[in-house]
């Protein structure tokens, strides 16, 4: 019989995702990626980082604008595929140990809600420069 294994931890089931990020600056951008396959708790705390962190980093650049809200849209259409798994067990064959924390939800994070805030105060900003030019 043949078992996935998470490649943190060891243990199974696993589906094999991957989990991306994106950080944005003001001429270059960085992509980032976390392939699996993950158990269920390793991959909630592999997508509850990447995506806190590019919420986060991700807005600074012209182009980021647009690739920072996909890139989150895609990691929560990949979290569930690891979210839907039924909590780890020890792989039967092979050498496993405790799966990875998941740590508070996103939107338990305050990163996260400080990269929630960052387009928010961009697009208030437009708008208030926006009205007071047109005065």
């Amino acid at each position: 019989m043949e078992f996935t294994a998470c490649r943190l931890c060891g243990s199974v089931p696993a589906v094999d995702t991957t989990f991306r990020g994106h950080r944005g600056m003001l001429v270059l951008m960085q992509f980032l990626s976390t392939p699996g396959p993950f158990c269920r708790d390793c991959g909630l705390g592999v997508f509850r980082h990447m995506t806190a962190r590019t919420l986060v980093q991700g807005w600074y650049g012209y182009a980021s604008m647009i690739i920072t809200p996909i890139t989150v849209i895609m990691n929560l259409i990949r979290r569930g595929k690891v979210a839907r798994l039924t909590p780890p067990q020890p792989h039967p064959y092979a050498p496993s140990r405790q799966p990875m924390d998941p740590g508070p939800r996103l939107l338990q994070r305050p990163m996260s809600w400080i990269g929630v805030g960052i387009p928010v105060a961009l697009v208030v900003l437009i708008i208030v420069l926006a009205s007071a030019s047109g005065s």
